[in-house]
């Protein structure tokens, strides 16, 4: 063997031995490691946070129908697809996209911009959920080192603390370049056969303890109980609402899965693994709900849609309100946020980390992990600095380091000052709960109370985080997956994907329905999401 192909060469060391891949790439050492660190993926802050906050203000019941809906007519289709281009080619997005097709290269490289702009607000997430795990760990044993017993106070010295902001971003950033660092195989697998298993063990505990508190039973009835008059009200709000946090939460459009898919062994069924994975998040994200919800109605009145503060400080007051057991279940559940939120972060650092892996070996170069995972850890944690100190919206009028995009960039809404009547050929504006402007009705009768405001420009909810989540999850996340959709529905047709999974052994099943997905479902339905996004943000 020569000196080069020595050096370059992937392997995954098994005891004493050593397995080599048929494309000279690694591999996971199993099955199961792939299925953990798939669903691992897929199963994050997405999940855990917005999934039931999303819920809170999308209707309840509503929002899940049209999820559910999602999940089965687009996600799984999309997903199959993306395996299916990351094992066929064996190639992280950029390399290829471009090997199915040059003129679809571009699609690489958003794939890799996507995790990229996912990770510069939820590696500070995951930094603030570090701390709290923390805290309540340290207040099981009654020290006050960490302690988050003042619960409002804490939360807003907190994300108005940008040096402490910064340091637990750092950390969560380093664990998260340490692990990518290792490989597939030594690092990102062997922690998800670990921690997947450990999550869900944690989610149950949880879910028994919140199902028994009084009022628990109006959670339920909120998330389960048939209400669609939501979707009467507003289905295209419902709609984006729901595509966007499905694939945030299953990791479609930002090159995860085409990524690991690259790593999946040829006899193992793509279909199968796909299946597994759409559930496994999905019943994580119902799990989460089932806490979230309950807990809200039985401590909180119902208040289920307050953003970041959701996570950080209701849940907080639930845990509070439950005496010294809350420092227990607040551990538990900051320590299985942790866990969701970190094999998702991972996860996309690797997209980024195999871009230039897999360049390096193209050119006979050795592969550079360690480098380039360190390198990518390092750029984003500059792009994370506004998240950090933004105070998640307060901006500098609310005490923070820096303004908001919205100061920032000029993206703002004047007030419309004291008025007294509607005037005429003006458009006025409310801003809900959910942060966005809607637009007053020119029949509508003008209330004193109530803030109008005058349209200067758009804003994007008003914060860092959603600034990135925005450009992510809402625009490049549903776009990417039309466009995978119409390449494989119409460019490459559906005998690609059929090949590919037939390779194994496996029967292909379900022709007509992913056909039928690829060509119109989910290009119809992906305009349908862009269309609302757009106008809701532009």
């Amino acid at each position: 063997m020569s000196p080069v192909l020595d050096r370059v060469q992937f392997a995954v060391k098994e005891n004493k031995g050593e397995k080599v891949m048929e494309n000279n790439r690694a591999s996971f050492g199993s099955n199961l490691g792939f299925l953990m660190a798939a669903v691992g993926s897929a199963v994050g802050l997405g999940n855990i946070w917005g999934f039931p906050y999303k819920m809170g203000m999308s209707g309840g019941f509503a929002f899940l129908l049209v999820y559910l809906v999602l999940a089965v007519l687009v996600g799984l289709a999309v997903m199959v697809g993306e395996f299916t281009i990351g094992r066929k080619t064996g190639m992280s997005p950029v390399a290829a996209y471009r090997k199915l097709s040059k003129k679809f290269t571009w699609m690489g490289y958003m794939a890799v911009l996507v995790p990229f702009l996912v990770l510069c607000f939820y590696f500070v997430l995951g930094g603030m959920v570090m701390r709290y795990a923390l805290g309540y760990l340290t207040a099981i044993f009654g020290w006050n080192t960490w302690n988050v017993a003042d619960i409002s106070e804490f939360f807003g010295t907190f994300i108005l603390n940008g040096g402490q902001m910064i340091l637990w971003t750092a950390i969560f950033i380093a664990l998260n370049a340490f692990i990518v660092a290792a490989g597939v195989a030594e690092g990102i697998e062997k922690f998800c056969k670990i921690g997947m298993p450990a999550l869900f063990i944690m989610l149950l505990i949880v879910i028994v303890y919140v199902a028994v508190q009084p009022g628990a039973m109006d959670g339920y009835k909120f998330m389960f109980g048939w209400n669609v008059e939501p979707l009467k009200e507003d289905f295209l709000k419902v709609l984006k609402t729901a595509a966007g946090q499905m694939f945030f939460s299953l990791s479609l459009g930002m090159g995860a899965m085409i990524t690991y898919g690259s790593y999946l062994k040829k006899q193992e069924s793509i279909q199968k693994n796909a299946v597994i994975v759409v559930i496994c998040d999905t019943l994580v994200a119902i799990m989460a709900g089932m806490i979230v919800m309950p807990a809200c109605y039985a401590f909180l009145g119902g208040e289920t849609s307050s953003g970041p503060g959701l996570l950080f400080l209701s849940m907080q007051i639930v845990f509070e309100k439950m005496g010294y057991v809350g420092n227990i279940m607040g551990f538990l559940f900051y320590a299985l946020v942790f866990i969701a939120a970190i094999s998702s972060s991972f996860s996309l650092l690797e997209v980024i980390t195999s871009f230039k892996v897999d360049q390096n070996v193209a050119e006979g170069k050795a592969p550079g992990r360690k480098k380039y995972a360190i390198l990518a850890a390092c750029i984003i944690f500059i792009f994370c600095l506004p998240t950090c100190l933004d105070g998640l919206g307060a901006g500098i009028n609310g005490g923070a380091a820096i303004g908001t995009p919205a100061e920032i960039l000029g993206m703002s809404w004047g007030e419309a000052g004291d008025i007294t009547e509607f005037a005429e050929d003006t458009a006025y504006y409310v801003k809900g709960d959910d942060g966005i402007y809607t637009a007053v009705a020119d029949d509508a009768a003008f209330d004193a109370s109530e803030t109008y405001y005058l349209k200067t420009a758009k804003t994007w909810n008003g914060d860092w985080l959603d600034f990135y989540d925005v450009l992510s999850e809402g625009i490049m996340m549903p776009l990417g997956a039309m466009v995978m959709a119409f390449l494989i529905g119409w460019v490459l047709k559906l005998d690609f994907v059929v090949e590919e999974c037939e390779s194994s052994g496996h029967r292909f099943w379900g022709k007509t329905f992913f056909n039928i997905c690829y060509k119109v479902i989910t290009p119809l339905g992906m305009i349908l999401v862009l269309y609302g996004q757009i106008t809701s943000f532009f």
